[in-house]
Formats: C-alpha cells, structure tokens, sequence
C-alpha cells in the first residue's frame, strides 16, 4: 500500500512541476539546440545526489528545458535506487523535444533501463541504438552495453551477446571472466562465424568455443585443444579459467588405463527387467563400436545401494550410468560417489537432489513432447490464432496440457484452448464443441424458427481462430478423434493441422498408417530416419521380435547414454553443445539432458519427415 501512494504521490509531483513550469505566464520555450543546459555535465551512477534532490531543482527550474534535464536524472537516480515505478511515473512525463542533445543519451539509457525490467528486449535495443558510444563515463558505458548483451541473450543471439559483453567488460570496474564465460558457453556451433575476429579478446573467446565443439567428435582431444589455446593466448582475460579447468582432467587421467570401464546399474531382473535389458541392448551397440570401452553391468534389483558403490568403487569407473528407477535415482542423486560422472536414467525432484558438476539426469518424459509440440506450431504459425489441445481427462492428459500451455508464447492469441474428454462415448460431443460447430448447429436452428417457410442455409461453420490441434493422446484416442475433427471443420475452411505424440507412432503403424494420413508427430530420430527402415533398428526389431517402439526408445536412450558419458564434462560446462544422438539432438542445460525430437508425418500410408525437421540422430542412421 506505502509503494502504490509513494508511486502516485510521487507521479502527480512530477506532473505538478511540469504544469507549474510550462504555465508560467512570462515563460518562453527555448528549443534544447538554444538553450545552454544548467546540468549540462556529465552523470554517476553513484554520485550523492538523489532522486528526490533531482526533483526539487526540476521544481525550481528556470524553463522546462533546465526542467527536464532535472527530471531525466531524477529517473536515473530513481532507477539507481531500485524504485522503478518512480522512475516509469518521471519518464512518463517527459517530452523528448525538451531534452537537450547532452541528456538525450541518459534520457534514452533510462527508458532502455526500464524496458529491461519489463523484459521488453526489442525496446532496449531500439532505445540503445549508437548510445554506448556517446557515453564518456565508463560505468554508463558498461552499463549500456551490458543492457544489450543481454537483450540478445534473451532472443537466443548469443554470439551477438558475446560481442557486446566483451566490449561492456572493457569498461567494467572489474572484469569478470566468469560473466563472459556465461554468455559465450551459450553459442552454438550454427551460431558462431566460420571466421575469427580481428579483435584479440574476443577472438580468444571465439577460439575457445570453438575448440568445445571441434572436440565434441573425439572428447579425448579437449584437453590438447586447451593446452593450445594456453600457448596461443597467454594474456587472455579467460587464461585463470581454461587452466582451472585443465587441473581436474590432468589429475583424473592419471589413474585410467587404455581401456576405460563403465558401470550400469539396470534393473536386470523382476517387474522392470524388460526395460532394462533395452537400455543394456543400446549400451552395448554403442560401446561396441568404440575400442577403449569396456561395460560391467549391476542389477540394481539385486542387493542394496551401499553394496552396489563398493562394487563401482572397486571397478574405479571412469562413469556411471543409471540408475533407472525413480526410487533408485533419488537413493543416488542424494550421496553419489565423488568425482565420478553419472548419467541417471530418471529424473527426480530437484529439492532432493545433491549438487554434483558430474552428474546429469535423462529421462525421456512425455512433459518434452508436448513443451515442443507447443514451440512448433508457435514458429509455424505466428498469426494471432491460437491452438486448441484436445486430452483424456486423466492425470497424464492434465499433465501434457501443463506442458504446452507453459511453453506456449504467442501473447497475440491468448492462452490455447483446451478440452477434456473422459470415455470414448464423449469424443464426438467434445471435437464439435471445441470446433464450435455445437454453437452454429444452435444458430441455425433459431434462424430457421425465425425464417418459416424460406429456406436456409444448413452447413455448419467450423472455428477460424484456431491454428492448430494438438493430440496428446495414444494411438486409439487419436484413431477415435481425427475423423471427428475431419468432419467437423468446414469445407470451405483452411485445413487445420493435427499434432500428435510419439504415443500415436507403434510398432504396428511404424512404417504408415492411412487412417492418420496428415497427422503430424513428435518422435526419436531413430524410429523415423529413412521412414523408420534404417538399419540398426530393422537389426534391433528382428533380435527382439514382439518388443514394442516404447522399448525401442529405450535402447536408443541406452545407446545415447554412453556418447554422454564420453562428452559429460565439457556438455555441462557449455550448454550450447549438442550431440546428434538416436534418441534426439541433446544438450545439458541445468544437469538436465534437453532433447530436440524430430516431425514426421503419417502421409499416404507412409511416414516421411515433416517440414522443418532437423537432422537429429544423422550420424547413427
């Protein structure tokens, strides 16, 4: 309640001062090109003035043009204090042809400033468009780069964000290797130049990201890159941080043999042992493929989790992979082993889990599918339409409806639109309501009571505000559901494309489907590559005949498991690296393995790749 009257009391002030100025009968209007301004010098962001000392000589003022310089610093001031309502309620008022050439860059670094807090990054960047330079205060400086830098880190520009921090850490009181380190572990291989810069600091930056992704084919040459970026840049700003890095690789190697051992814990035996004997096919595809690899197995059903480390310890591993089980991978997540890389096969509540620089969960939640699925028909469609989702009224159901509405981001068209359903009998009723054909059968009818005898109209009209459906279900509910929607959208309307999971995609429909022809469908790479027919999977599906795809997602998941393994360290210190695996282009963000899934499309009784699809998984096809 004190901030709402402190920000109103303090907006009517400001108001109050600009009529009293601007009113007064023997005052001129001097254009700011004429008028000498009386705080004509430059500002601080610590300087002893404040806000409130801002206002008062804006109060007392000579014209508004010495007004208005006042008040451009009482809003830096406000905003130097955090009170960033205060400082909205001043630069609402101002009048940018009253503000002198020498406040015009304060005047827009506050608005750039303020449009930060509001997380409006196109708005700092227009704001701050040739500001920094005219900036002779190094703080003022920095600190308008450093609103750049970060507008482009919010729209995913990294490399641009890289460039802008470098240069605002010229003008930093302190430079702070860590903070450049944390934009430029960010960037992607499509996003970094193919050349190097001229600059020297940040063509050592350059050089040091691309050294991560070089090394992402063969891991083991990470540590010769680094000593060469050691040799090359000796006086580079990152030269303490690359040789932090350096000390735990040099000291780790000492004690690995030619051949390094990896442990796997799987439920092998009991209720889960299908499951795990998929993920143990993957695991040794993969490894077989390597020739400094070797693989011991644990049957995480068997004895307890004390016997098991005394097991791995014994081993001296240089990783770990599983467990699989949630209980399990909480029992571990909570005390693992010092110093030893784990990928565990599960996720778990983030509240119970140990915080390790070696560890990482993959889990191949549903919760992704529908999160991307949200993401694509954003990108595909960014008129202001929103989707329409139509679910199962289940726990699963309500939780993939969770998933795509968070990841949802067309503001334009408002949250998606949203239908349950609870038995098959009700699909009918929910697709016609959702589709608002229920609504124009109704309006038909009372025009036809109103119209007597003369003949109308009787098509239905379907909606024309929806982009797009997204079926989260399984394969039976989206049989059920699609020809409901094929008959309720109008003929004379634009087709409305249907997205699907991986849910709909069995064994049984693996190569086409006619009855799904133009669904649209999230997948692992592996199971839709070459419309499913590679050779790994057709090999895969003969050994384990009657395994379903939902296994296969598992082997893929095993296979991946040990190209994360290899490339653990240097994925979770840049999450811009990516590994084209089976189950997904992957990359670790917050301990988190992220997968990118690939689109196919059920067409003429066919699966081919739908448009836009990445290249995941294109090296083990």
């Amino acid at each position: 309640m004190f901030r709402t009257h402190s920000f109103v009391f303090l907006a009517l002030l400001a108001l109050l001062v600009l009529t009293q100025c601007t009113s007064a009968p023997d005052q001129q209007t001097q254009e700011p090109a004429e008028t000498a301004d009386v705080t004509d010098h430059d500002l601080s962001l610590t300087e002893e003035k404040s806000a409130q000392d801002w206002l008062e000589e804006a109060h007392n003022a000579a014209n508004d043009v010495a007004q208005h310089s006042a008040l451009v610093r009482a809003a830096n001031a406000f905003q130097n204090e955090q009170r960033w309502q205060q400082a909205a309620a001043v630069l609402s008022q101002l009048s940018s042809q009253k503000i002198t050439h020498h406040s015009q860059k304060y005047y827009r670094l506050a608005k750039a400033r303020w449009a930060a807090e509001q997380q409006q990054w196109p708005k700092v960047e227009e704001e701050l468009e040739g500001i920094p330079t005219q900036f002779n205060q190094r703080e003022f400086r920095s600190l308008s780069l450093q609103l750049l830098s970060q507008a482009a880190y919010q729209r995913q520009d990294y490399w641009k964000a890289l460039v802008w921090q470098v240069d605002a850490q010229r003008f930093a009181a302190q430079l702070n290797a860590e903070t450049i380190w944390s934009v430029a572990r960010q960037i992607t291989a499509s996003q970094l130049p193919q050349q190097r810069p001229n600059d020297v600091a940040l063509a050592g930056w350059w050089r040091l990201v691309d050294f991560h992704h070089q090394a992402m084919t063969h891991p083991g040459s990470l540590t010769g890159y680094l000593d060469q970026w050691l040799q090359s840049y000796t006086d580079h700003d990152a030269v303490t941080l690359v040789e932090s890095w350096q000390k735990p690789q040099t000291e780790a190697s000492k004690g690995i043999a030619s051949e390094s051992t990896i442990a796997v814990l799987l439920p092998l035996s009991g209720r889960y042992q299908q499951q795990g004997q998929a993920i143990r096919d993957g695991i040794i595809a993969r490894t077989g493929e390597t020739n400094d690899l070797q693989v011991v197995f644990i049957d995480s059903e068997k004895e307890d989790i004390e016997a098991h480390k005394a097991q791995i310890q014994s081993i001296n591993p240089v990783g770990i992979i599983g467990p699989l089980l949630k209980e399990n991978v909480a029992a571990w997540a909570t005390q693992p082993l010092p110093e030893v890389p784990q990928v565990f096969l599960n996720q778990v509540d983030e509240s119970s889990v140990k915080q390790s620089s070696t560890n990482v969960f993959f889990a191949l939640s549903p919760d992704t599918e529908a999160r991307q699925a949200a993401q694509r028909v954003n990108q595909q469609f960014t008129e202001s339409k929103s989707a329409l989702v139509i679910a199962a009224d289940t726990s699963g159901g309500q939780r993939m409806v969770d998933a795509f509405k968070s990841s949802w981001s067309n503001d334009k068209a408002g949250e998606p639109t949203v239908s349950y359903f609870s038995e098959r009998g009700d699909m009918k009723a929910t697709v016609e309501n959702s589709l608002g054909l229920t609504d124009s059968q109704q309006r038909i009818r009372t025009v036809k009571i109103a119209a007597g005898k003369i003949i109308v109209e009787e098509q239905e009209r379907s909606r024309r505000d929806i982009s797009a459906i997204y079926l989260p279900g399984n394969l039976q509910q989206t049989r059920l559901l699609k020809p409901f929607i094929d008959v309720s959208v109008s003929p004379f309307a634009e087709p409305i494309p249907v997205y699907a999971s991986s849910a709909t995609h069995e064994l049984k429909n693996r190569l086409g489907d006619p009855d799904l022809n133009g669904i649209i469908f999230s997948d692992i790479p592996w199971l839709v590559a070459n419309s499913g027919k590679n050779i790994l999977l057709s090999q895969w599906l003969e050994l384990r005949n009657g395994w379903g795809l939902s296994l296969a997602r598992l082997t893929a998941m095993g296979y991946d498991s040990v190209s994360l393994i290899q490339r653990l360290e240097m994925m979770r210190r840049m999450p811009g690296l990516t590994w084209s695996g089976l189950s997904g282009n992957l990359h670790i963000d917050d301990a988190v393995v992220q997968r990118e899934l690939i689109w196919a499309t059920f067409s003429k009784g066919e699966i081919t790749l739908a448009e836009g699809s990445s290249n995941a998984g294109s090296r083990y096809r």
